[in-house]
């Protein structure tokens, strides 16, 4: 096991790490609100819902988490839409997760755990259909947060639906 002990001035955005790693710095303020940077970003704040003792003022670090799916896979078929030229008018991701709690190994109070992972892709194309299984086998298995839920044993049950009304929010 290996333990940083680390002492930064946490008014500046993180430094970029010399070993190329990325860097992101939480930062207590109040009860479970904690300021999250990250590069040179504006602050992201993380609290819990006031049902889990925080003051609902930012989303929860499995929100974050579910988020970051989200994005991870939005991201990665705008890019690989891009390379194979497929044309769309709009792509929505949805991913939601399944939070359990149960009982740690050492300690006797149960607590949050993702035990799934669901990923929806709304997208409206003119491309054909088989354009959109090409665009989905591209896709498959390269969002790195994605990949990070399937090493932990949580393969995220992926749904395509193309030529959906994206839902307003």
């Amino acid at each position: 096991m290996v333990i940083h002990n680390m002492v930064r001035r946490t008014d500046r955005p993180p430094a970029k790490s010399p070993r190329g790693n990325r860097v992101a710095v939480a930062i207590h303020r109040d009860g479970c609100r904690l300021d999250g940077r990250v590069r040179d970003f504006e602050t992201l704040i993380a609290d819990e819902p006031e049902l889990a003792g925080g003051t609902d003022q930012g989303p929860s670090p499995l929100e974050h988490l579910t988020l970051s799916l989200a994005t991870c896979q939005a991201i990665l078929i705008v890019k690989v839409a891009e390379a194979m030229g497929f044309g769309f008018r709009s792509l929505q991701v949805v991913a939601e997760t399944d939070i359990v709690f149960r009982v740690g190994k050492r300690f006797p109070e149960p607590t949050p755990r993702v035990a799934k992972a669901h990923i929806e892709v709304e997208m409206q194309s003119e491309e054909p259909a088989v354009r959109f299984r090409e665009l989905q086998e591209r896709v498959e298995d390269r969002c790195p947060v994605s990949t990070l839920f399937s090493d932990a044993g949580i393969h995220p049950e992926v749904v395509w639906v193309p030529n959906t009304l994206i839902r307003a929010t």
